[in-house]
Formats: C-alpha cells, sequence, structure tokens
C-alpha cells in the first residue's frame, strides 16, 4: 500500500524509541547519502552512509515499509531560506522582493530512489508540498530544483528563473517560485484526491525530564543521593501551612471524595486573582487541562503558530493527537531567544491559533509586551486577523516580580486562554493541580471529569493561595541561587541566557566535542541529572542542555559534578 505521510524532524529521543517514525527517518538519510554523495557529489562521504537532513517538514512516499522518496519544507526563518548558501541573499531578495507581506514557504530536497524514478514519483512529493503548504496558510513558495527534473517543475506552475544557476557537485541548479493560490488552481483536482497521513503513531508519549526515577524507582533513600536537576520541581518545601492542614486531616483527605468540581479551590482562585468564579476551570495539572481542553478547541484543519523552543507537551498534542497544522516561530539564541513582536504578531493574524509560553522554557525569557501582542493579534482593523484563539502558560509568572498575568484580559477577549500550573511555583508538582481562566469556562466545563483534584490537593493549593508571603521569599532565594549557578557555569565556559525562573539554558563550552547528550551521561554517572534540551526546539542542536536551579547545596554538587566531566579528556 503507497501512501503520503507526513511528520515533523524527529528528535533524538524520538529517535531513540523503536518505531514507524524512526525507521522512515533512518531510510531517509540514507537515501540523501546515496544521492547527494554517492551520485550527485556534493558533499564529503561519511563512515556512517547517512546524511541528515536540516529541514522542519517532511512528506514520505511509502510502500508499505519501503521509502520510495521524500521532500521537506521550511516555514519562515529569520535567517532567511536555506537556499540562498547556493544562490546568495542578494538573489533570493531580489527574487521575493514582491512578496514582502506574503508568508512563504520553502520546498527543498526533493528526493527519489533511483530505483523508483521515472514514475511520477517526483511529481507526487511536490503536489503533497503544496498541500501542506496551503494546510498552513502559505501565499507563496521557494523553491530549487536540477537541471533534469525542470519540465516537471514547469508543468505544475512553477516559475524557474533560469538567469540564476549554480553548480553543485555533478548538477547545476535553479530557483524557482509560485503562488500557492495559482499552483493550486493547475492541478485543484489532483490535490483534492491527495491524502497526507501523520505518521507519527497517535500513543507516542512526549518526552520529559524525571529520568531520576529510572535511577531510584521508589527507594526515596536512594532518591535523596540525587540531585534531580532534569526536571522544574520548585527547590523548597510547600508552605508550612499546606504540610499542616494535608497533615491535620490526613485521614479524611486519603479516604473521602473530593467537592465534586473543585468549588472551594475555585471561589479561592477567584478572590485571590481577581477574576470571575464562572471563568475557571481546574484540573490535575496543566497537562490534563491541556489534553482536555486542546483537543476540543482545535481539529486537524486548525492552522496553529507555536513558539520554538518551548514545551514540548503542546507540539506534542498538536502532532500526535489531533494532527494539527503546526507552524514553528524560531527564537534564535543569537537574540536571547527574544520574541520579535512584529513578526510574530503578523503571521500569528494569518494563524487560526496561537500557543505561547510565558515565561518560556526552557529559554528562561519573559516577554513583558504581552498584553500588547495578544491585542494586536486579535485587533479588529482593515486587514483581518485569522486568529481565533490565544492559549497562554503562564506557569513560571510568579518567579517574576511585578510581572503582569492576562488573567483579567480574558473577560475582554473571548478568544484569550490562560492556563496556570500551581506545581512549579508553589512546590505542588506530586499533588497535580492547575487551572484554567477563560470566559468560555462554562462550554468548556463538561469536557473536566469530576473529582478531577484530589483533596489533599485541593486542600494544599487552598493553603498556598493563602500564603503568598512565604512563596515570595522562596522566589528570591531561587534568583539568588540562580545567579550564583549561572556566573560558576560561565566561569567553566558555558555560554548562558538571561532567565528569569528556576531554570538556565545553555549551551556546552567549545572545548567540548561531545554532544548534549553523551555530555548528561556522564554526568548521571555522578547522580546529577540535567535536561538535555536538543529536543526542544527547531533552533536547539546537540550542544544546548537545561539546568533547574536547586537549593545552593545542591547546585555545589552540579558544579563539582561538571568539573570533573569537564576534566575528563
Amino acid at each position: 500500500m503507497t501512501k503520503l505521510s507526513y511528520f515533523t524532524r524527529p528528535s533524538a529521543e524520538d529517535l531513540a524509541e523503536s518505531g514507524n517514525l524512526t525507521d522512515i527517518w533512518h531510510q531517509l538519510t540514507k537515501l540523501r547519502y546515496d544521492v547527494f554523495v554517492d551520485e550527485l557529489h556534493q558533499y564529503q562521504e561519511n563512515d556512517s552512509g547517512n546524511l541528515d537532513d536540516p529541514g522542519e517538514h517532511f512528506l514520505a512516499l511509502m510502500n508499505d515499509d519501503i521509502l520510495l522518496g521524500y521532500i521537506s519544507i521550511n516555514t519562515p526563518s529569520e535567517n532567511g531560506f536555506r537556499i540562498a548558501k547556493y544562490f546568495g541573499h542578494d538573489v533570493i531578495n531580489s527574487i521575493t522582493e514582491n512578496n514582502n507581506d506574503s508568508l512563504i514557504y520553502e520546498i527543498r530536497g526533493l528526493t527519489v530512489d533511483n530505483n523508483h524514478r521515472g514514475h511520477g514519483i517526483a511529481r507526487l512529493l511536490m503536489l503533497g508540498a503544496l498541500k501542506f503548504s496551503q494546510l498552513n496558510g502559505a501565499d507563496d513558495i521557494i523553491a530549487m530544483g536540477h537541471k533534469s527534473v525542470l519540465p516537471m517543475y514547469e508543468a505544475i506552475g512553477m516559475r524557474v528563473l533560469s538567469q540564476y544557476q549554480k553548480a553543485a557537485g555533478d548538477v547545476v541548479f535553479y530557483p524557482m517560485t509560485a503562488s500557492v493560490e495559482t499552483l493550486g488552481a493547475n492541478v485543484e483536482d489532483e490535490l483534492q484526491e491527495l491524502v497526507l497521513v501523520n505518521v507519527s503513531e497517535s500513543d507516542d508519549a512526549c518526552y520529559h525530564g524525571g529520568a531520576s526515577w529510572d535511577e531510584s524507582g521508589f527507594d526515596f533513600t536512594r532518591r535523596s543521593e540525587l540531585v534531580v536537576a532534569d526536571v522544574l520541581d520548585s527547590p523548597f518545601p510547600p508552605c508550612p501551612e499546606v504540610m499542616q492542614v494535608i497533615t491535620d486531616n490526613l485521614i479524611s483527605a486519603c479516604h473521602e471524595s473530593p467537592p465534586t468540581h473543585c468549588e472551594p479551590l475555585i471561589e479561592k482562585i477567584a478572590d485571590v486573582r481577581e477574576v470571575p468564579e464562572d471563568h475557571i476551570l481546574v484540573s490535575s495539572g496543566s497537562s490534563s487541562l491541556m489534553f482536555s481542553l486542546l483537543p476540543k478547541l482545535l481539529n486537524s484543519q486548525s492552522r496553529v503558530l507555536v513558539l520554538s523552543p518551548m514545551y514540548g507537551e503542546y507540539l506534542h498534542i498538536l502532532t500526535h493527537l489531533i494532527a494539527c497544522n503546526v507552524t514553528h516561530f524560531p527564537l534564535y539564541p543569537e537574540d536571547k531567544f527574544v520574541i520579535p513582536s512584529d513578526d510574530f504578531v503578523s503571521l500569528a493574524r494569518q494563524h487560526d491559533a496561537v500557543i505561547m509560553v510565558n515565561p518560556n522554557s526552557p529559554t528562561g525569557i519573559y516577554a513583558d509586551d504581552l498584553v500588547d501582542v495578544v491585542e494586536r493579534i486579535l485587533a479588529k482593523d482593515d486587514a483581518h486577523s485569522e486568529c481565533k484563539m490565544i492559549w497562554v502558560d503562564e506557569t513560571y509568572i510568579d518567579y517574576v516580580a511585578g510581572a503582569k498575568s492576562l488573567e483579567s484580559l480574558t473577560q475582554s477577549h473571548e478568544e484569550l486562554i490562560i492556563c496556570k500550573s500551581m506545581s512549579k511555583c508553589y512546590a505542588l508538582s506530586g499533588l497535580r493541580v492547575a487551572y484554567a481562566v477563560t470566559s468560555k469556562a462554562q462550554n468548556l466545563r463538561r469536557f473536566i471529569p469530576p473529582w478531577a483534584v484530589s483533596l489533599p490537593a485541593q486542600l494544599g493549593a487552598i493553603a498556598a493561595l493563602d500564603n503568598p508571603d512565604y512563596y515570595q521569599q522562596q522566589y528570591s532565594n531561587v534568583h539568588q541561587n540562580r545567579e550564583e549557578l549561572n556566573l560558576q557555569l560561565i566561569d567553566m565556559g558555558f555560554t548562558t541566557y538571561p532567565s528569569v525562573a528556576n531554570y538556565i539554558l545553555t549551551e556546552l563550552p567549545k572545548s567540548v566535542d561531545y554532544s548534549s547528550q553523551q555530555f548528561i551521561m556522564q554526568c548521571r554517572a555522578y547522580d546529577i541529572f540535567i535536561r538535555d534540551a536538543e529536543n526542544m526546539g527547531i533552533t536547539l542542536d546537540s550542544r544546548y542542555v537545561r539546568f533547574a536551579v536547586r537549593s545552593r547545596a545542591e547546585n555545589n554538587r552540579v558544579i563539582d559534578c561538571l568539573a570533573k566531566v569537564l576534566s575528563v579528556d
């Protein structure tokens, strides 16, 4: 059976697992090596016999389990188009100068197995890329193709710019552009028959930190010997009042059913946050809210814009559970991962939905202009906004002194949903409690199961909200410990990025010649667990790691470990 499958570039963790996606990727990199190294001589030989494709999205034509060919698609990037490295930025800028307000997708890497050429596979892959671009809201596409297949490109309506050419290996390439609308009209009947299949298994689990549980199990004596800096649980305990109310009522808290819909907790949240009770939804952690609500708010036709890097659970739900059309908005280390507001607003208005985390994870960057960004995305002006939902995750916002939550803004914008975990800032990760604020709460409440939050968690969350002074002191301690850890990491050669929360994103020292995965495995030998950040965004490669900020004593153990790992020849 032949099918056209699509998937987003797999992470290192994806490839560590066996499965359909891993098998396809291995075939893809082998095919790319066979064609671009052995056949076209564009790249140097290597011992692996595989050649990575740097694309963002992929379409693969499969005959049962055999890869016949593939094509890759890149969404807009501040670094420009990848084909500029062949023709130069001046040429590409001149080609696209009349498309300044257009959303341009780059189609590249069209590759067909030599044994299956001459059967229309290249055309089918190109049509698949066109359909993918249509579904994701692209206005135009830009590509390059080599001389022998130019008739195929021209036949479907691509405009080949023959005045520009570039030799690479044994072939000559030409740039091409086209309007998605025009191309679609040319091949409308074929596109209607074309079905794209999400190759990612729906039961794939999103990768998180937490590898320390594999080491310790429920042996808490052993667990106390570890430094767990790969997850972002708070480095301080809950306030004493949380422990007191649970301890005083421990028997009842274990054997009695809690209030069915968390009514006392909702009343407390409404009072503390100054939002209406009927705008609040409560569940057992932010992941529960995401899995319950996002599939009801979005569907496979939805065009969703996400930050990259960003908390990976969102991309997992969008691609594996809902199969949305996802566009990554890349944030770059050279810009300190700051969101360029004008570009983001412009692109967001062309999508059905936008998802952001603020402060962002794993970058630790807080966008203090998000009220203005939301207002601009949703503005009802002459240039119509297509955005129907903005989801903002404010899990770490309490770490930011004077930060302005967008919770109150939900009263004037029905498109806005604020998600707030109480795990990280209130030291309640093990109890599992979170809430969302939205004017759509009444309609969405039926998707939250009864008794979603345990009785101990409801008791603890109310006590935590009643004791803000305790937590403010803890946040101050975290900031101090983070600054100390940051300076120590810099002294050891790490490149660090500004953070306002309980974590630091870093690049490995230039003296380190192994990958982030190899690096964290060496740290585990010293009972130190840190997070490989490679799979957390398309702009993070295999040299990025994230450190959770722990207590000063634990941070010192991390530094001692790093000194040993870095001293190994």
